[in-house]
């Protein structure tokens, strides 16, 4: 996740002295006291710009790490693209309603496939090739799977983001609404697991135009690979 950033001030600039016949004692006069002192004080203020600039980028570059994505699968991370599927889990649905929580459809199969094309980095994506709704109260049909991506957060944890995605689906009073996710739309959360089965928390809102907006929601199992995770 995005790590905030601590702003350094810098060091305050050395202050040089007036005469009290105007002339600026820079060094250049008859007190060498106050030059070795001017001296000294413009050394320090350089150290201290020097300290600051470093402390700089040595946080930078942790808020950078810190913030990194790589998945995994069984503990050990995966520097190379994987291929993903998951399926709503056995025994559920995935169901579409709006903000008044009146069900639009219902969905009982539904399928998620496609392959990483980044390894690491503030979050892996990969566009889909497959997303299907099957067995529906009413018809969907997919005309763009879009992209997936994984961001980590915590543990074996992460948030999972759409884009690009568009669906036409039925619904009653109204008829085919086009619902879409636009750039990098947050649709859930993923729990990775170092065995067995990780899921995909969706609970997404949509932008489906008619419907002033609409949630989905369903549990996907990853059925392969197993032993998928995430990690910082």
């Amino acid at each position: 996740m995005p790590q905030s950033q601590t702003a350094i001030a810098p060091a305050p600039a050395p202050t040089f002295l007036i005469g009290s016949a105007g002339e600026v004692r820079n060094g250049k006069g008859k007190q060498p006291a106050l030059r070795r002192r001017i001296k000294e004080e413009y050394m320090k203020y350089l150290k201290m710009l020097g300290v600051a600039a470093v402390s700089a980028m040595a946080f930078m570059a942790f808020a950078s790490t810190a913030s990194a994505t790589t998945l995994e699968v069984g503990g050990t991370t995966k520097n190379e693209p994987i291929t993903i599927t998951a399926s709503l889990e056995s025994g559920t649905s995935a169901e579409l309603f709006d903000t008044d929580e009146f069900t639009q459809n219902t969905c009982t199969t539904s399928h998620v496939h496609g392959t990483t094309s980044t390894t690491t980095g503030s979050a892996v994506t990969g566009a889909l090739s497959t997303l299907t709704f099957t067995n529906c109260t009413r018809l969907v049909t997919v005309h763009a799977p879009g992209k997936l991506e994984i961001r980590w957060t915590e543990a074996t944890k992460g948030i999972v983001s759409s884009e690009e995605a568009t669906v036409t689906v039925r619904v009653p009073l109204i008829g085919y609404v086009t619902c879409r996710t636009h750039t990098t739309t947050d649709i859930g959360t993923f729990t990775g697991v170092s065995s067995g089965n990780a899921t995909l928390h969706i609970n997404a809102v949509l932008d489906c135009g008619s419907i002033p907006s609409a949630v989905w929601e369903g549990d996907y199992e990853v059925t392969s690979p197993s032993g998928l995770g995430v990690s910082s």
